[in-house]
């Protein structure tokens, strides 16, 4: 398929990009070869396991019979593609800003945020579970308004590809009119910053509008230089237990004696969450309490 094509494709441009990032830090501490190894192992299975196999196997199928209920068809041509370009970058949106305050899809997304680095090596750094977590029930509104499937995993494609680029410390703050509108490196390293400020901010794909419209943008303060990783860090190179611990943990948590209701909100609360006088046995709950998460 086409997305699985241009993601293909950018695999040897990002580690170009990294190879000349590398170099221009060589003296700083921007990179690690073991955490940036992991990233592009994990970026590897990635494409060739989730994007290639799983997307065909299972997400492909789905998005074909949901199509099948569409509202309309809608023809392809430059203006429908630009929609639906906005389109996806909205449910993307929508599907992140669930990533971050879903405690299950956190599982699967907590392994993109887990380096404590950044750099273009972060970016390959995604779980092999997207396919099967539910991740791409998100972008389902497209396929009933009537863009074809392959439409809008092109599209989605094309979108987590220019994100690639935004995973840097190379490129500084960029003018105002350009840091407002779209997701920038600047706006990107507050995303992954784990300090209570800059945590769950800058939610975009390609464009900060939804941010702003929603209250989840942050401006990068160069008083505050933004710490990396996720709020207690997970310190392994172990590729099982960077996709599966969090899962493990949610486990763990819902085997817990209680009622039931409370046992399965560690499924759909936010990571942080805890039942009354439980102790956290896990990183993902084990984040900063909400008040903090949004102190700006």
């Amino acid at each position: 398929m086409p997305s699985q094509m241009l993601m293909l494709l950018a695999l040897p441009l990002t580690l170009s990009l990294a190879g000349l990032e590398w170099w221009h830090f060589r003296r700083d501490n921007k990179y690690n070869f073991t955490d940036s190894m992991v990233s592009i192992l994990m970026g590897g299975s990635y494409v060739l396991l989730a994007e290639g196999f799983m997307v065909l196997a299972v997400v492909v199928p789905v998005f074909e019979w949901v199509y099948s209920f569409r509202l309309t068809t809608l023809p392809i041509t430059p203006w429908s593609l630009l929609l639906l370009f906005v389109l996806v970058d909205f449910c993307f949106y929508i599907f992140h800003l669930s990533a971050h305050r879903i405690r299950l899809f956190w599982a699967v997304h907590e392994v993109h945020h887990a380096s404590e680095y950044f750099n273009f090596t972060v970016a390959f750094r995604q779980s092999l579970l997207y396919a099967v977590a539910g991740v791409y029930a998100f972008f389902l509104p497209a396929l009933l308004l009537g863009f074809p499937p392959e439409w809008v995993l092109t599209l989605l494609a094309a979108n987590m590809t220019m994100q690639i680029f935004v995973h840097t410390q190379w490129v500084g703050q960029l003018p105002a009119p350009i840091e407002w509108l779209f997701n920038t490196p600047s706006n990107h390293r507050v995303h992954h910053g784990r300090n209570p400020r800059y945590i769950d901010r800058n939610m975009g794909g390609v464009l900060m509008v939804w941010d702003h419209i929603f209250g989840t943008y942050a401006a990068e303060d160069p008083a505050e230089p933004p710490e990396y990783g996720v709020v207690r860090q997970i310190h392994s190179s172990n590729l099982v237990t960077l996709t599966f611990h969090e899962l493990v943990a949610i486990c763990r948590d819902v085997a817990r004696p209680g009622p039931l209701g409370q046992r399965l909100k560690h499924l759909w609360g936010p990571p942080e969450w805890q039942r009354d006088g439980a102790v956290s046995s896990d990183a993902g709950a084990a984040q900063v309490s909400i008040d903090a998460r949004r102190a700006s």
